[in-house]
């Protein structure tokens, strides 16, 4: 049985054109090998964390590459990533998160006032991973995505320069779902 995945693809796209643009957001510009070393720093946060088989990750985020590298880190561990329209009010997450089973929600500034006015009515959401957009600080119950990003920069590589590839105990499945 194959355990290819979406990650799987990605990390040989990775080794194979490492320095490859992969992401282009206005000026920000990331290669395969950053790409893959992000999403590598949240997969490994999420598991820090204590994220479990069986919960997913939802993405709270306008188009970024924060969104397709939290993506990209739900898969390396065998988790599905949760789309969230970002037009959702409160009672719209409260029912999709809480049927998704979420665990984590990655999520622009801009949200912080619409999640804390829910956080109580999602009770399985125990992480959440702030992205900087310029609407203000991180609130004291998130942690920065940048400042988890901030150690792909300093994590060992082997010859080749690429990181080794996290991987959660429960391992992947070419079944691993993406919850659109």
């Amino acid at each position: 049985m194959s355990t290819w995945n979406f990650a799987a693809v990605w990390e040989v796209v990775a080794d194979v054109q490492p320095d490859a643009p992969a992401q282009v957001q206005g000026d920000r510009r990331f290669s395969w090998r950053q790409f893959e070393r992000r999403a590598d720093a949240v997969a490994a946060w999420l598991l820090a964390q204590g994220i479990a088989p069986g919960e997913t990750v939802a993405q709270l985020l306008y188009s970024c590459p924060e969104y397709l590298e939290s993506m990209f880190a739900a898969w390396k561990i065998g988790l599905p990533p949760v789309n969230t329209n970002y037009r959702y009010g409160g009672d719209e997450l409260v029912y999709l998160w809480d049927n998704a089973d979420v665990g984590a929600v990655v999520f622009h500034g801009e949200f912080t006032a619409r999640i804390t006015s829910i956080m109580d009515r999602v009770p399985r959401v125990t992480r959440w991973l702030w992205v900087d957009d310029g609407s203000g600080p991180c609130p004291s119950w998130a942690t920065s995505y940048a400042a988890v990003v901030a150690a792909a920069e300093t994590a060992p590589v082997d010859a080749s320069g690429s990181a080794p590839a996290t991987v959660a105990p429960w391992g992947r499945s070419p079944d691993d779902l993406y919850l659109l």
